[in-house]
């Protein structure tokens, strides 16, 4: 059973909102609307299939466009590095599918699958970075001694932060598990899309990071992604234990184990908001 929160951008401000969505999300973008027959729509079409459709790419990650001005699209897939290639492309073609109908019609559009993402856009979004709109699904067990958890959580989050961000430009990804208090173990994947700058990236960690206490301060796990961006952590493997490679040493516990929070959200009135449970 999981708790789902949504955080979407709304006129230069955040609003924290709830929203139920078992595996996977979307945003569709008040930027522009497009119709069913038009060039724009055969653009994108054409440019989703041939993402799926090739099979050169195989370290799961696309830049592709199509058409020209007005009716350019651009779009980027990325999966997660510890997937193969088949199951990467099987991901961005169902989540394609899924984005098409969930988005009908707006120009720019995002879907995060577990495994992968999906954005297109009208506008340029090649090698920048985007931190917002955020979403998180987080598990609804607690841990029993929230200090002790974030003392071992963080600095993970850190160690893989600095890794991950510091890929090349075709991998920007980092994972790890690490002994936790109560005998369990912390299991965390963070990934950036490629194209970023080292700094772009570790900028997008980290405010996708300092969302964490926000949303879920206290939970045993969740997913926390951004067009840009992911972080996910859980106390179960996620992830097969091969992809790890050898052991990584952590740096010190900081002083806080909490990392700096971004301005605090801007609420929607209480009559707009609710909490939902997925069975």
């Amino acid at each position: 059973m999981k708790m789902y929160c949504s955080r979407v951008l709304l006129f230069f401000y955040f609003a924290l909102i709830y929203a139920v969505f078992p595996t996977a999300a979307q945003y569709c973008y008040d930027t522009g609307n497009y119709t069913r027959n038009s060039t724009y729509r055969a653009n994108l079409e054409s440019l989703l299939t041939s993402m799926t459709s090739n099979t050169k790419i195989n370290y799961g990650f696309y830049n592709f466009s199509a058409g020209e001005y007005p009716n350019e699209v651009n779009a980027i897939a990325l999966c997660r590095a510890d997937i193969s290639p088949n199951v990467c492309r099987t991901c961005i073609n169902t989540s394609s599918q899924d984005l098409l109908k969930a988005c009908p019609n707006q120009k720019e559009a995002i879907f995060w699958d577990t495994l992968c993402f999906v954005r297109y856009s009208n506008r340029s979004i090649f090698g920048i970075m985007e931190a917002d709109p955020r979403t998180a699904s987080y598990n609804t067990g607690d841990v029993a001694d929230v200090v002790e958890f974030n003392k071992v959580l963080f600095p993970l989050l850190e160690s893989l932060r600095n890794r991950a961000s510091s890929g090349n430009s075709t991998l920007k990804f980092a994972l790890q598990s690490v002994p936790a208090p109560d005998y369990q173990t912390i299991y965390a994947l963070l990934q950036c899309t490629p194209d970023l700058t080292k700094l772009d990236c570790n900028s997008c960690l980290s405010q996708v990071q300092s969302y964490i206490p926000q949303c879920c301060k206290g939970k045993q796990g969740g997913i926390f992604v951004a067009p840009s961006c992911n972080i996910r952590f859980e106390i179960y493997p996620f992830y097969e234990a091969s992809a790890e490679g050898p052991p990584q040493s952590l740096p010190p516990p900081p002083l806080s184990p909490v990392p700096p929070a971004s301005p605090p959200p801007v609420l929607l009135p209480p009559t707009t908001q609710g909490m939902h449970l997925w069975h």
